[in-house]
């Protein structure tokens, strides 16, 4: 079979560098290149992609932007404002995307009404993760209540093992937070919170309580937490040296990159007081405007990666679920079928991630991830001089212009 000849090589910049990260970016490349578009990668490690999104914006500086980016939520409408990203209204009137996506997925690929970015995928934060095999020896239920876990921590550290794979990295303590504030607040409540300008929500008695409970999730493990990678916490659960893991469901894609099975190997639910909710972080990618006049090419990618056989291959190593309607949902194993028919169901609640830029911009999900990585490291501190600060962090947030 002859070789396809590639009409152009394009720079891409992101920040999927995990087993199952990797894999879902070779679906995209392997699939692009029988179309005749070469991605040349560029990677940037770093959890929750910190270090990539100084990279992008270096680049962008010196003149020097890839063709396409992972930009996501709030720093792509920031982006489309200083015009630095290609309209893709064309492409997406093509492919019919306002038919055939969900309607959460074309809101935030759009600023000011224009499309600015394909989706490729919906990521559900409010996933707990558990080894299915240590419930079978313990003879556990399926954690869905904040006792079922308390249970599950005896019984995990009687067996001297350890109940959460848990990270003080500030960025997984905004994500464990988050999906905790989301089942305590309530959805009304959160949604409030996720926007600055409703700085004064953050100062209700029931964030305070959120923060209360997640002093006491991670005391579950004792004094023995330490920084790790959301990747090192996914392999205690592989290998069954720890129970749980509270993590957006790309840890599903990484313990599927490993071998493991969903439903045999690992069970999944959702973050106990938020079930049939979606706390969704959206994977999308940017086409940049640059001095090279790629835009062919760029919106022949757009248009690739979200056809049905594309976002199926992708999202099922991604861990995360497919950004359209119109799929075979039995092809989804048993954790993506419910994100997916979560978002699916009518009237369903379906809020931004603050820890994942969906509602936050850079700087302020920052602060408040740094606020709570204190809390959780200084026991001195309490829910409540906790809560005032994060209030002031949201308050200074909502006076900027």
């Amino acid at each position: 079979m002859a070789a396809v000849a590639h009409s152009q090589s394009l720079d891409v910049l992101h920040w999927w560098t995990s087993a199952g990260e990797r894999r879902a970016v070779d679906e995209l490349v392997q699939q692009l290149d029988k179309r005749g578009i070469a991605w040349n990668d560029a990677a940037i490690p770093g959890g929750g992609g910190v270090a990539a999104v100084k990279v992008l914006k270096s680049r962008v500086l010196a003149g020097d932007p890839p063709d396409v980016a992972q930009v996501i939520g709030r720093t792509l409408a920031d982006w489309a404002d200083l015009g630095l990203v290609l309209r893709l209204d064309d492409v997406a009137l093509r492919g019919k995307w306002s038919q055939v996506m969900f309607p959460v997925v074309l809101q935030v690929a759009s600023h000011q009404g224009r499309v600015v970015a394909a989706p490729l995928g919906v990521h559900r934060i409010n996933t707990l993760l558990y080894n299915q095999k240590l419930w079978s020896r313990l003879k556990l239920p399926a954690p869905r209540t904040w006792s079922d876990i308390e249970d599950a921590a005896t019984a995990l550290r009687a067996a001297k093992l350890v109940p959460i794979a848990w990270s003080d990295e500030p960025w997984q303590v905004l994500t464990v937070f988050e999906a905790i504030l989301l089942g305590d607040a309530g959805p009304t409540l959160y949604a409030e919170l996720a926007t600055a300008r409703r700085w004064q929500a953050w100062q209700d008695p029931r964030v305070a309580k959120a923060l209360a409970r997640l002093r006491w999730l991670r005391d579950l493990n004792g004094d023995n937490v330490v920084e790790q990678r959301w990747t090192a916490a996914s392999r205690q659960i592989y290998l069954a040296q720890a129970g749980m893991q509270f993590m957006g469901d790309w840890a599903r894609g990484e313990l599927m990159a490993w071998g493991a099975e969903p439903g045999t190997d690992f069970g999944c639910a959702a973050v106990p007081n938020t079930d049939g909710m979606h706390l969704y972080s959206i994977d999308t990618l940017a086409m940049l405007v640059g001095k090279k006049h790629r835009d062919a090419d760029q919106e022949r990618l757009a248009d690739i990666i979200t056809q049905p056989a594309v976002q199926l291959a992708y999202n099922k190593a991604k861990g995360s679920v497919p950004v359209r309607t119109d799929i075979d949902v039995q092809q989804l194993d048993v954790c993506a079928r419910d994100s997916w028919q979560t978002l699916s169901r009518p009237g369903s609640v379906q809020v931004p991630s603050i820890a994942h830029r969906m509602a936050a911009d850079e700087s302020t999900k920052d602060a408040l991830a740094d606020v709570l990585h204190r809390f959780v490291k200084n026991k001195g501190q309490s829910p409540e001089q906790t809560q005032q600060r994060l209030a002031a962090i949201v308050r200074a947030a909502s006076r900027q212009p």
